[in-house]
């Protein structure tokens, strides 16, 4: 598993945190914007308005307070005199003007000018004489609030304050300090909250991340942990669901490509399989042998690993030509030269273009070989039945021409034709127990023999046979060996050996037999001081009627199968059959044999071999 994965699905999983708090916070902020924007114009109008109505207020209580003093007859200059002095601040001025708005000649505001707005207002009778103006006296912005002094109805005055618009801003400057201290703390609890809620609802998602992270990383029994009932409850629940539907899906895949593997790699023909591009995608145990690569080579490229072998030509072709093909091709040479076949099949998805090819390629080497055998089995039964056969069927035509009637001819005739007839029963025995020994039809009847026993009764029986060929015939002193076998058969095996060994020596030469132990194996010889034997015929010595000297065995009365069931007698019995040669210096005939188990020395104490 990367260690990475989990670190990168919390870096994740903190920004999806910062990301929802900070959209919490930008809400919250604009929220607070737009209701500012709103609120703010308001709160300034209506605070505007309270402190105009508080200095109108004073305006109009002074105003009261005046005309009371105005009906006691004081003029006009002691009313502005007296409306001063009701200032309850220095920075306050208050003043009288007549009906027409014109001050007294010692008010403040004699030089003036035209009547202010707020005085006009108030002789009207409007409902707030106020106004917001430069005073050019004082040189600075002022409120300024107007009411009428009345006497019998009508207007005899009016009472003029101005205060400072400042102490309206300072007014407003409070409000806007709570306002923002408020925008602040709202900004604040809206972080904190956001921040709680978002951990909340990142923590499924985290678990959710994390989870799908160890999933990607080849950790597929992980599983997110989500309590909740909500949206992000039932994702975590098909999250889930779907690991374990692919954890059974790849489990499913996972047995069936180990059974795949199995089998690809328990076969005896090799598999090598490439894709479109060129590279190995499988090579099976077989294939790696044939081919001489390992596991490793599987995808690098084809042509650098196979170069210019006959398998890469034939899955090079078939993908060209998008169809199936075959061949056959040789390895090796001489006696390692072995013949395979090559079935080569384009791969494709359903109908569309070539992704690849297989190609099985099978040793048939041994098929091959069975079936030239075959065919030169036929024609030499053929052959060997053919001559006798004619041999016979020319006498016999010659005798029903008239030669019957004389006696000595007709003896000389119906011996040859008594040989010969022997002869094809001696083939045709041959021909059945060869057929019984390959079918395992004729079962061996096992028993503890002396091997030594054996090869001297062998030597006995043929010993006047050597004596007609003047071929001196000696079995070498023995020690008792003792093995399991079916003594009737391996009596044959050494009959037809010392025999072949005895009709191919010359006279004056010598056919010897040797008895040995070597380990757990006993091994049998015969040698003999013939001709030898052809390197080339060697590989075949042991094939039915092969034979080194066709004239010679023929003339011997051989049937050309003693060695095919020699060889087959001594593998039934668990042993190994050799021929050793040289041509003008002699042939060596062994055998092997496994020895009885009471004679098998212990490990460690093997006996020498007999030399």
């Amino acid at each position: 598993m990367n260690p990475r994965g989990p670190t990168s699905g919390a870096v994740k999983s903190a920004s999806l945190r910062r990301r929802l708090a900070a959209s919490h916070l930008l809400l919250a902020v604009c929220s607070l914007v737009v209701v500012s924007a709103y609120l703010v114009p308001a709160l300034v109008r209506l605070q505007t308005e309270r402190y105009e109505q508080a200095v109108l207020g004073q305006a109009r209580m002074a105003a009261r307070m005046l005309q009371h003093y105005q009906q006691e007859g004081l003029t006009l200059a002691q009313l502005d005199e007296i409306a001063g002095a009701l200032a309850w601040r220095q920075e306050i001025y208050i003043g009288v003007k007549d009906a027409d708005g014109r001050p007294p000649a010692t008010s403040r505001w004699a030089a003036e000018g035209p009547v202010p707005p707020e005085v006009a207002a108030a002789l009207r009778g409007a409902p707030m004489p106020v106004a917001v103006r430069y005073d050019p006296v004082l040189h600075d912005m002022r409120l300024y609030a107007a009411a009428p002094m009345l006497a019998q109805g009508r207007v005899t005055g009016v009472v003029q304050v101005s205060v400072p618009r400042v102490w309206m801003r300072d007014v407003l400057m409070r409000v806007w300090e709570a306002l923002g201290t408020a925008l602040v703390l709202g900004a604040l609890a809206a972080w904190v909250l956001g921040a709680w809620r978002a951990r909340r609802l990142s923590a499924p998602v985290q678990a959710l991340a994390r989870a799908a992270d160890r999933i990607s990383h080849g950790d597929l029994d992980s599983r997110a942990v989500v309590a909740g009932r909500d949206e992000i409850g039932h994702l975590a629940h098909a999250f889930n669901t779907m690991g374990d539907q692919l954890r059974k899906q790849l489990d499913a895949l996972a047995q069936e490509r180990t059974k795949i593997d199995a089998i690809v790699s328990s076969m005896t023909d090799a598999v090598v399989a490439t894709d479109g591009a060129g590279r190995l995608l499988l090579l099976n145990r077989a294939a790696r042998d044939l081919l001489g690569l390992d596991a490793r080579n599987v995808g690098h490229p084809a042509g650098d690993v196979l170069r210019d072998h006959a398998v890469l030509r034939g899955l090079e072709r078939t993908i060209r030509l998008g169809t199936d093909s075959a061949e056959e091709f040789t390895v090796g040479t001489g006696a390692e030269e072995r013949l395979f076949h090559l079935s080569a099949t384009p791969l494709r998805a359903g109908a569309g273009p070539v992704s690849g090819a297989v190609a099985v390629v099978r040793d048939v080497t041994d098929l091959r070989r069975a079936e030239r055998l075959r065919r030169e089995l036929t024609a030499n039964v053929s052959h060997e039945l053919r001559t006798p056969l004619t041999s016979i069927k020319g006498f016999t035509e010659t005798l029903l021409a008239g030669a019957w009637a004389d006696e000595e001819t007709c003896r000389r005739f119906l011996t040859i034709i008594d040989a010969e007839a022997t002869r094809l029963m001696t083939l045709v025995d041959d021909l059945t127990a060869l057929s019984r020994l390959e079918s395992r039809a004729a079962p061996l009847q096992f028993a503890s023999v002396r091997l030594d026993v054996l090869a001297a009764d062998a030597v006995s029986r043929l010993h006047p046979q050597a004596e007609r060929q003047s071929v001196a015939l000696d079995a070498a002193p023995a020690p008792a060996i003792m093995v399991t076998a079916d003594g009737n058969r391996i009596m044959q095996v050494l009959t037809n050996l010392i025999e072949n060994a005895i009709h191919f020596t010359p006279g004056g030469g010598r056919v010897d037999v040797a008895v040995r132990a070597d380990g757990a194996e006993a091994v049998v010889s015969v040698s003999d001081t013939g001709r030898g034997i052809p390197a080339d015929d060697l590989p075949r010595i042991f094939d039915r009627f092969y034979r080194v000297d066709r004239s010679r065995s023929r003339e011997a009365g051989g049937t050309g199968l003693g060695l095919a069931i020699a060889k087959h007698i001594v593998e039934a019995h668990g042993g190994r059959i050799a021929v050793r040669s040289r041509l003008g210096r002699g042939s060596v005939f062994s055998f092997t044999l496994p020895l009885a188990a009471a004679e098998v020395p212990p490990r460690g104490s093997l006996r020498p071999a007999t030399r």
